[in-house]
């Protein structure tokens, strides 16, 4: 982990929520981490691609159990 990276680049250091506040987790230094900036993304990204997939499996039993 690269501190003297400019902020967006892929080795630069950020901050990592393990429980996302947006999705009930608490704003405390133990529920943080540092991460690579790609790496704090790329985790995200599959969190979200995740619960979107979960919503559509959702959708798809819901539509399905109508008459």
């Amino acid at each position: 982990m690269d501190f003297d990276e400019p902020c967006g680049r892929s080795e630069s250091a950020t901050i990592e929520h393990l429980i996302d506040a947006t999705l009930g987790g608490v704003r405390t230094q133990k529920h943080r981490r540092l991460a690579h900036a790609i790496c704090n993304h790329t985790r995200n990204e599959f969190r979200m691609q995740a619960e979107r997939e979960f919503q559509r499996w959702i959708a798809a039993r819901q539509g399905a159990s109508k008459p």
